[in-house]
């Protein structure tokens, strides 16, 4: 079995491991929500913009204007598009850290149940050591009492 210094700092090292990759998920987090309020903004500002336009197309609209709103309207779409792409490798990111935290977290476990172990096994040893050389003691004053008589 492995000593006990070198499973601490096998411990350690996996807790700064995981300290990380948690770290690293709260941040891939907080990125994935920040491409979901973008693309929030984006799908009312183009509710928006399309009901502004609506209302004011009511009246009636010339051509140049018809033009220029399709053509702005495409570029959000578009960017609505390039938003949605964002999100869905952001959401990949995240799942690709939440794994990564949860196999820090589960080596972790591991090698405090192996440091546990060895601890009680260390504290196994001291106490049949200790106990042999109280029957040690025992036997000896035992001895020394059954010789003086």
């Amino acid at each position: 079995m492995a000593s006990l210094q070198s499973l601490r700092l096998l411990l350690d090292h996996t807790q700064k491991q995981a300290d990380d990759a948690a770290l690293n998920l709260g941040k891939l987090n907080q990125k994935q929500q920040e491409a979901e309020k973008t693309l929030q903004m984006l799908l009312e500002y183009r509710e928006n913009y399309q009901a502004r336009f609506m209302a004011t197309a009511g009246n009636g609209i010339n051509l140049a204007d018809w033009r220029n709103y399709m053509a702005f309207i495409g570029k959000l779409d578009n960017a609505i598009s390039e938003q949605e792409k964002n999100i869905e490798h952001a959401r990949q990111r995240t799942e690709t850290g939440k794994h990564e935290f949860q196999t820090h977290r589960k080596k972790l476990k591991s090698y405090d149940t192996l440091l546990e172990r060895a601890r009680n096994s260390q504290e196994a040893r001291e106490q049949k050591r200790e106990q042999r050389q109280l029957d040690e003691l025992v036997t000896n004053k035992f001895s020394r009492n059954v010789k003086q008589r």
